[in-house]
């Protein structure tokens, strides 16, 4: 036996659009079932000779559970880092690696360059 789902009817209610020259960009739009996305991009200088593109910015859903979650976010040269209550933290850095990392930093290595 088999059975079917049948999805929500959901519909745009607000949609926006920008795109200019210089690389800017904006997004957003709305659905009737609570979901929304708003995205800014932008062209931004990394290296030298490199541009890069840097995008901020969010999306709510409605999960299962009933309850509207919320997701921000960055992408650029650093990679791509989301947050929301939702989503799983790292655990807290031990005290002793920390310790570590302070060492090495003030205690660094270096060598003379002879060719």
């Amino acid at each position: 036996m088999a059975s079917i789902a049948y999805a929500k009817d959901i519909q745009l209610m607000s949609q926006e659009i920008i795109v200019q020259q210089n690389g800017r960009h904006h997004y957003h739009y709305e659905q009737n079932d609570g979901s929304k996305v708003t995205q800014d991009g932008y062209q931004k200088h990394v290296e030298a000779e490199h541009d890069g593109q840097a995008m901020e910015g969010k999306f709510s859903f409605p999960a299962d559970d009933g309850k509207l979650y919320t997701v921000t976010y960055t992408a650029d040269e650093n990679g791509f880092r989301a947050y929301g209550e939702h989503l799983p933290t790292p655990p807290p850095t031990p005290e002793a690696i920390l310790k570590a990392l302070k060492y090495i930093e003030e205690h660094a290595y270096h060598t003379s360059e002879t060719h």
